[in-house]
């Protein structure tokens, strides 16, 4: 994966060591590329190659949409955090869903258990 090549705002050893980052992260180093990411939004808040970095490297969903929203309040074109973030709602939709169909399920089941328990219940009546 490549992020692309040019001079960020601040210059070139920000662009240095976004590109050691990526190595790193690529090497399997995500802590380490983490704290070089950071270095560079602590410089340059506004670099979206960056943000788009820490995106992929989150430990987590709500870590990783925060990031992306922040590259397209950026850069509202960037396909890719588009893509990621479009991702992310297809996932989130899949679980909402499976979420439904286990309570519709659980409620199937409790229906079935009281019905039972009537007829039971009228039987020995």
């Amino acid at each position: 994966m490549t992020l692309g090549r040019r001079d960020t705002e601040s210059g070139p050893n920000l662009e240095h060591l976004l590109q050691n980052a990526v190595r790193t992260w690529q090497s399997g180093n995500i802590a380490g590329a983490r704290i070089m990411v950071e270095n560079v939004l602590e410089n340059d808040k506004r670099n979206e190659r960056a943000w788009l970095l820490m995106a992929k490297m989150a430990n987590n969903e709500v870590d990783r949409r925060r990031y992306l929203e922040t590259v397209l309040e950026i850069n509202p074109r960037n396909t890719q955090a588009r893509q990621l973030l479009n991702q992310l709602d297809s996932a989130l939709k899949g679980t909402e869903n499976s979420s439904m169909r286990i309570g519709i399920v659980l409620l199937v089941g409790i229906a079935i258990v009281l019905i039972a328990v009537v007829i039971i219940a009228l039987v020995i009546a």
